[in-house]
């Protein structure tokens, strides 16, 4: 058992599970596209917790005013977040911690959720 992430232009695309040969394992990655990184499966188990009823998908926009009409941003979305964690939570862990956006190395001023944006 193998795990492949994909990379193109540095941004991971997609992580495949594959249970395949070697051979099987060297074609399929000929198939694929940007830098292919391939992990190998170490263990197995663990402890399953529960999934929950209803996933907690949020979307945050990241990034920095560079001038009075320009921003340097990016959305990032967390899957699942834990709901005892609140949108402050998220704001300090990003900002001055996260990327601006992809393509530079400014640290983000703001974060705020896509949905529940407050305009204060």
């Amino acid at each position: 058992m193998a795990l492949l992430r994909q990379y193109i232009n540095g941004v991971r695309i997609h992580s495949v599970n594959v249970n395949a040969s070697a051979d099987d394992l060297n074609a399929l990655k000929a198939l694929m596209e940007g830098k292919i990184e391939e992990w190998d499966s170490k263990a197995t188990g663990g402890t399953a917790i529960q999934m929950p009823e209803a996933l907690n998908k949020q979307r945050y926009r990241v990034g920095k005013k560079v001038n009075s009409k320009t921003w340097k941003s990016c959305v990032i979305t967390i899957h699942h977040l834990d709901p005892a964690k609140s949108d402050d939570d998220v704001e300090n862990a990003v900002v001055g911690n996260f990327n601006a956006n992809w393509y530079v190395d400014d640290n983000a001023e703001y974060c705020y959720n896509v949905y529940n944006r407050n305009e204060d």
